[in-house]
């Protein structure tokens, strides 16, 4: 770890911090008994988001001193705090699972797709704690979801990351809004590992999704939003028909892993593993060091499956349906 500091002096200091917004920083603050320090990702110049996702405010004239904190390169699930973590995953997931239809008010995202996938027909906080910064006061803008979304005949849906959220979370559920979909946000580092050897089968990697693809979980009604964004497919076929299939979408050095499936005729055959050994396999060869996934609580079964290859629980997050 090394750092950048400076005592706070000179009139460049705000343009000196603005240069540094979205990097960790350590800064002293003169007080009238003395000083208090505030560490946090820099908000702004004049702002700070310390671990916990609380956003602290300051005055140039406050600072005595201050350093940037430049960390060496972060594994998966550790580094920043954890709302910042949590942040950089959901956007992860909504850049490589984009909507067609967006709108943004302040730090909400409203996302449509005409009711096809959870996570493109709903809202996305993309702001602080504790109700992810929306334009307008929490009461009007939870009013403002159950009108944009009933007005498309969809019900209104907020993804809930935990637990930076949770007082909005609880106010939801104050407010009748049922959690429809209770799911962990996975993550591991990548290294080189071997994909198993499956006689009789064989593996295809494509830049597109086949018609044959798509139909092993009905997936052509998504097939635009996933083709939205650069992506590889993977599949395994026996006797050349698909029997098991994933997607792979990459951002920076971030693999993000989706629509993990297996023929039902063909689960406990060890294909689920092998599959997620071979996309793992492609992701670190297209230059990702971190890969990630959701999957739901309740699907034990692959929970164990992504815990034996080394996948950790980096956060849960919840679908808040309007009653």
């Amino acid at each position: 770890m090394s750092e950048r500091a400076g005592l706070a002096t000179g009139a460049s200091l705000e343009q000196t911090l603005s240069g540094l917004i979205g990097k960790r920083v350590s800064i002293r603050l003169k007080d009238p008994d003395g000083f208090r320090d505030i560490v946090g990702i820099l908000d702004s110049s004049s702002s700070l988001v310390n671990r916990r996702g609380e956003k602290i405010e300051f005055r140039i004239e406050e600072i005595a001193f201050w350093r940037e904190v430049i960390a060496m390169p972060e594994k998966a699930g550790t580094g920043a705090p954890l709302s910042h973590r949590i942040t950089e995953l959901e956007a992860l997931s909504n850049k490589t699972w984009p909507a067609p239809t967006t709108q943004s008010r302040g730090g909400w995202l409203y996302r449509r797709a005409n009711g096809v996938s959870l996570r493109a027909n709903s809202v996305l906080l993309q702001g602080s704690a504790p109700f992810g910064q929306p334009l307008e006061n929490i009461d009007d803008e939870i009013n403002y979801c159950v009108s944009f979304y009933k007005s498309a005949g969809l019900r209104p849906t907020i993804v809930v990351p935990l637990p930076i959220f949770q007082e909005l979370d609880k106010k939801l559920e104050e407010l009748g809004w049922i959690p429809k979909v209770k799911a962990h946000f996975l993550v591991k580092d990548l290294s080189e590992e071997s994909t198993n050897v499956l006689p009789g089968y064989k593996f295809l990697v494509d830049a597109t999704p086949s018609p044959d693809w798509l139909a092993v979980q009905s997936d052509e009604a998504i097939a635009d939003i996933m083709s939205a964004y650069p992506a590889t497919y993977l599949a395994i076929t026996d006797e050349d028909k698909v029997i098991a299939t994933v997607r792979l979408a990459i951002d920076g050095n971030w693999a993000i892993v989706t629509r993990l499936f297996v023929n039902e005729e063909f689960r406990g055959k060890g294909l689920s593993k092998a599959l997620m050994e071979k996309v793992s396999s492609v992701a670190s060869n297209q230059g990702a060091t971190k890969i990630s996934l959701q999957v739901e609580s309740t699907n034990k079964v692959a929970l164990s499956l992504y815990q034996s290859l080394g996948y950790k629980i980096h956060h849960s997050f919840i679908y808040r349906a309007h009653r």
